[in-house]
């Protein structure tokens, strides 16, 4: 990665974009950073999946959720995720998500935008679409729509998905952070130095921004 210049303050996100606590963390963050006007920033996304053994095609939400959660868990599970997420004031579609994907190709879409500005922007879309509308992020087709409204070049990145160059590297990251020892997301580094794991209140988040600016 290109080195930051030295007003900008790195914030550091590693999670999964079909974690709805990375969802509402994103937007906690992205709250936090607006109300200092002015301030330089740049948020980067670290992959992460937390379920890597879902086939490439995805598989039948519903079957998902009682392999993960079992079948008299599943509602309980869904209503403490909307009732969280409203909390932030976002009104989860999780009734119309039909396919639980695997996230590799969304993953591969927001590392095509590193150093373009745009990795923010790419992932706050996919969060949309999966959450909000309940669209498969694993399908191709849905990934290059969401570049197309994001300004990527459509035809760079399809050929980036059909040429599969970026695959390896992208799995050696997710190996390398779950070898560095993370095993729950989301997780924030502000400035290199303040790690929040998990969604805090907050003040925690403008505390470690606000310490990263003073030490900047």
């Amino acid at each position: 990665m290109a080195e930051e210049d030295s007003g900008t303050i790195p914030i550091d996100i590693v999670g999964d974009v079909v974690c709805p606590t990375c969802f509402m963390g994103l937007r906690l963050v992205n709250a936090v950073v607006t109300s200092v006007p002015g301030l330089a920033v740049d948020i980067r996304w670290f992959p992460y999946q937390i379920d890597q053994d879902i086939p490439p095609g995805g598989m039948d939400r519903q079957e998902y959720l009682v392999k993960k959660f079992g079948a008299d868990k599943v509602e309980e599970t869904l209503a403490k995720m909307a009732a969280s997420a409203e909390e932030f004031g976002v009104a989860l579609a999780l009734d119309r998500i039909q396919r639980q994907p695997n996230t590799l190709d969304a993953h591969r879409l927001i590392r095509m935008a590193y150093g373009t500005g745009l990795q923010p922007q790419i992932a706050e879309r996919l969060f949309q679409a999966f959450f909000l509308h309940g669209q498969d992020i694993g399908d191709r087709g849905v990934l290059l729509g969401i570049a197309a409204k994001a300004r990527m070049d459509v035809g760079a990145v399809e050929a980036i998905f059909n040429e599969g160059q970026d695959v390896q590297p992208l799995l050696d990251e997710l190996a390398a952070i779950r070898g560095a020892g993370v095993d729950e997301v989301p997780r924030f580094t502000f400035a290199g130095k303040e790690d929040i794991i998990g969604l805090k209140p907050a003040d925690i988040f403008a505390d470690a921004l606000f310490n990263a600016i003073e030490e900047g």
